[in-house]
């Protein structure tokens, strides 16, 4: 913005139709038509088509239109590609300089520059102060906000607004909120908050990780350990202590089945008899807790009452403890979804069509689609749409849901914030719907990706928990505040603010690095 001479606070905005309306309180924040009349660069963009279309016989819409930001602010905060008003290129510097000369004083931006064929306006700060200074008085938090962007059709706001479907955050039920997603849930509250600035109508979606063999696993956990005293005092610290300590079990009986494989492949690549060794596997894997957490898993799926009771009873626990965290971070969703929320039957349907359209195969049993095939897809492998024994996938459950979702919100763009460990996942479930015949789902769907916290395993027990570091950063706040002993006893309630500020800094921090 320009440092030459200002003009003093009396300045006059008498001269600017839209400054007045704004200052007679004429404006609604959501009316996009209102936005044009209240957006401080609106203003000026309009003020300075109006002086400069008499002088340049051309209509003021047409300049407006035209008038656009500039790189950088040593060449004007707008700027006007005077060729861009239809000017013959040999008279367009000559018809600059003209203009520019004959420009009238004015209460809102300096006398303008001719570099070249461009005219470079600079806003004159101080009326620009005292007009924001009023937006944001009046507008309070629709400050900043364009609902114009958000609509289908801008000439015709009736048409409604576009639609974004945002899934973040998405923790595992029964297991603590980690940092590992408030990284997740921070980007997509953003981005959710953005788009509705932007007057997008936003729906934002927790898909929880609420169905699978590791539900499985933790209801074996909680029959080998499981408290119900423990549970009802605090059911996500108790359900992520059993869950660590059957790993413990577990993940011995995974390497030694691991290792005698390895001993098979061995045997058979020597063809000598492995009879007693497949039959030594067979008996380990029966007895394994990982079978125990499949065969329950199956149960589920197969509609079992008792195993449903007990999953659901996780899921609220989980569901109301995650909701408080939340509440914190100042994130709201409109829908706490989940893998268990896509029915069997349209699972089914997405496998049948798979099928019909050639794009899945059996393989061994189960049903993959082979992405190899296509040099195109090459990169993307071969991914399992259903196991043997008939159970769904991940990727099954993710493409009944993407399906689901274009049914139920009919949205413009399908946002998924997560993070690039769940890149080739992600990139294998996008071209499968347009291979399957739903390209307008497949062209809504965008993943935006982030690096994940490093270090973390929920099966060993080493993550961070996202209500220690809260706790944690909120004293060591309040510690500091009680440094400045004056300072300290001005603050109303000085443990929320220290709390809030130790949130915000939390995230902030998280937010600085790029990903």
């Amino acid at each position: 913005m320009s440092t030459k001479s200002r003009t003093d606070s009396s300045v006059a905005y008498s001269n600017v139709k839209h400054v007045s309306s704004f200052e007679k309180g004429n404006l609604d924040g959501q009316d996009p038509a209102a936005f044009e009349a209240s957006n401080p660069v609106a203003i000026y963009r309009s003020h300075i088509s109006e002086l400069l279309a008499p002088i340049a016989n051309k209509p003021a819409k047409d300049i407006y239109d035209r008038l656009s930001w500039t790189q950088t602010f040593d060449k004007g905060d707008l700027g006007l590609a005077v060729p861009s008003l239809r000017v013959p290129p040999k008279e367009a510097s000559a018809k600059a300089a003209e203009w520019a000369a004959n420009f009238p004083l004015s209460d809102l931006v300096e006398k303008p520059v001719v570099a070249g064929t461009f005219i470079q306006f600079f806003f004159k700060p101080q009326p620009l102060t005292k007009l924001i200074v009023q937006s944001i008085l009046k507008e309070k938090k629709l400050f900043g906000t364009n609902p114009k962007l958000g609509l289908r059709d801008e000439s015709d706001p009736s048409k409604g607004k576009k639609r974004v479907v945002i899934d973040f955050s998405s923790p595992n039920i029964a297991k603590p909120f980690h940092a590992g997603h408030l990284r997740s849930t921070i980007i997509g509250g953003f981005l959710a908050n953005l788009y509705e600035a932007a007057g997008w109508d936003v729906v934002r979606v927790n898909y929880l990780g609420d169905w699978g063999r590791q539900f499985g696993l933790l209801a074996e956990a909680y029959r080998m350990y499981g408290n119900e005293e423990k549970l009802e005092q605090d059911p996500i610290g108790h359900l992520f202590d059993i869950y660590v300590e059957v790993n413990k079990v577990s993940k011995p009986e995974e390497d030694e089945i691991k290792e005698k494989k390895e001993q098979l492949e061995k045997l058979a690549a020597d063809k000598k008899d492995t009879t007693e060794l497949e039959k030594e596997i067979e008996l380990l894997e029966s007895k394994s807790v990982n079978e125990k957490a499949r065969q329950y898993f199956k149960r589920m799926e197969n509609g079992d009452p008792d195993a449903l009771a007990t999953w659901k009873r996780f899921r609220n626990l989980s569901i109301e403890r995650y909701k408080k965290t939340y509440a914190r971070l100042n994130i709201h969703y409109d829908s706490y979804s989940g893998e268990s929320q896509v029915e069997k039957e349209r699972m089914d349907r997405a496998t049948e069509q798979l099928e019909k359209s050639g794009v899945s195969e059996d393989s061994k049993g189960a049903v993959i689609v082979d992405l190899t095939k296509n040099p195109k897809t090459k990169s993307l492998g071969k991914a399992l749409v259903r196991k043997r024994d008939g159970s769904s996938l991940y990727l099954t459950r993710d493409i009944g849901e993407a399906v689901k979702r274009c049914e139920l919100y009919n949205p413009d763009k399908m946002i998924y914030v997560v993070a690039t460990q769940q890149d080739l996942h992600l990139a294998q479930l996008f071209k499968i719907l347009e291979l399957m015949g739903h390209q307008d789902i497949a062209g809504k769907c965008q993943h935006v990706k982030f690096g994940m916290v490093q270090g973390m395993s929920t099966r060993k027990g080493t993550v961070k928990f996202l209500d220690d570091i809260l706790r944690d950063v909120g004293e060591k706040m309040h510690e500091v505040m009680k440094g400045n002993e004056k300072k300290y006893q001005q603050v109303e309630d000085p443990e929320q603010t220290a709390d809030t500020l130790g949130i915000t800094a939390v995230m902030v921090q998280d937010m600085t690095g790029k990903r």
